[in-house]
């Protein structure tokens, strides 16, 4: 394991609302206020492989873990995921759909998750190794799936389309949605910029998303001054950034952070 990102404050914490992020290859938490606008505490760490020394690693590294909180919110964001519609879906098939359409991959738990506002549900897999850690770690958390928190913060009524992408440290996450309709979603591994331009020039041309037309929003770890970001900039003309809304750090740009405010700002 090893820390890409850390941020401490001072201050009483009332309330305080830890939240967990999790992808294949990261791991990263926050502490907020209930509601989920101020940050008190943050780190991003990336992972090698999910085994019980890595997790060990994790929380001896944080003993922050370890103390009482208000809420404790959970969200994956692993590749093997599927979203499909609510009418025709039976939870029981969901272990058949994952290995059918994505094949084995280990030890897993699968979890079907309904999005009711698209009438629709997320069904995806967890490696067991984390999803059994967890949930003996915190009885009481929330688990969710990062893509459904992005289906309820995303701006589907837009005409000319939208593109969320999300990055970890070396896959990414996109959203497309038209007319207040879900068009495509899905994850993939990157290793060059040209990656990336491949898998969402293909998902416009599926889509009939104009280049010139898109937005294209961001979030992650992305860079303004990054070759990728460069690319980008080269092949679509309305690009943003996606920003987390907390106060508490201008350490680091605000958007590397925008999955765990989203998680943060579920806290009831």
């Amino acid at each position: 394991m090893k820390q890409l990102f850390h941020t401490d404050s001072e201050g009483d914490r009332v309330q305080p609302v830890l939240s967990i992020l999790l992808s294949d290859k990261m791991i990263g938490f926050s502490i907020t206020n209930k509601q989920g606008n101020s940050l008190y505490q943050l780190a991003y760490c990336s992972v090698n492989e999910w085994t019980d020394e890595e997790l060990d690693c994790f929380f001896s590294a944080y003993p922050v873990l370890e103390e009482e909180y208000y809420q404790v919110l959970i969200s994956y964001s692993f590749r093997r995921q599927l979203i499909v519609p609510a009418s025709s879906y039976r939870k029981n098939d969901g272990g058949l759909l994952i290995s059918t359409l994505l094949g084995n991959s280990g030890s897993v738990s699968v979890v079907s998750e309904a999005i009711p506002e698209w009438q629709l549900y997320n069904v995806y897999a967890v490696p067991d190794i984390v999803h059994d850690r967890l949930r003996r770690q915190f009885p009481k958390a929330t688990f969710r799936h990062q893509q459904s928190l992005e289906l309820r913060n995303t701006n589907a009524g837009i005409e000319q389309g939208c593109l969320q992408v999300d990055f970890t440290t070396d896959d990414f996450s996109v959203l497309a949605v038209s007319q207040s309709k879900l068009l495509f979603s899905g994850s993939c591994e990157y290793s060059s910029p040209a990656d990336v331009l491949y898998y969402l020039l293909r998902v416009c041309h599926q889509f009939s998303l104009s280049q010139q037309d898109v937005q294209l929003q961001l979030s992650g770890l992305i860079d303004s001054n990054s070759a990728l970001y460069k690319e980008l900039y080269q092949y679509f003309i309305h690009i943003s950034f996606r920003d987390a809304m907390w106060s508490g750090t201008n350490e680091y740009p605000a958007h590397f952070f925008t999955s765990l405010n989203d998680l943060a700002q579920c806290a009831l």
